[in-house]
This record gives C-alpha cells, sequence and structure tokens, in this order.
C-alpha cells in the first residue's frame, strides 16, 4: 500500500506516534475534527462548482441567445 509516497510501516509509525504523544482521546477528538473541517471543504467545493457552472451556462446564453 503506497499512500502519497508512504508506505504501510511508516503510516503505522506515524499513528503510533501521534497515539503516545497525543493519547487516545485527543487523537479521537482530533480525527473528528478533521472530518468535519473536510465536510465542510467538500460542501464549500461542491457549492463553489454549481455556482461556476451556472455563471458559465448563463454567460453562454448572454452570448448566444437562441430567439
Amino acid at each position: 500500500m503506497d499512500f502519497l509516497g508512504i508506505g504501510s510501516p511508516e503510516i503505522i509509525l506515524v499513528l503510533l506516534l501521534a497515539f503516545v504523544i497525543f493519547g487516545p482521546k485527543r487523537i479521537v477528538e482530533m480525527s473528528r475534527n478533521a472530518g468535519r473541517v473536510l465536510r465542510s471543504l467538500s460542501k464549500d467545493a461542491a457549492a463553489m462548482q454549481r455556482q461556476l457552472e451556472d455563471d458559465l451556462s448563463t454567460d453562454k446564453m448572454d452570448k448566444h441567445p437562441e430567439a
């Protein structure tokens, strides 16, 4: 398994270090917050894409009106 150029042993090592440094309660809290941030970013990106598509379709209609 290769994730962003990092192999499985490296990922396991980073997770173990995070567990030792932050503890199990803090790891869960950080993971939950990261999930919320990613969900928010995903929603914002989708909204921006819809707005861009709407703007482009409106621009096309303005330039090429079908009468």
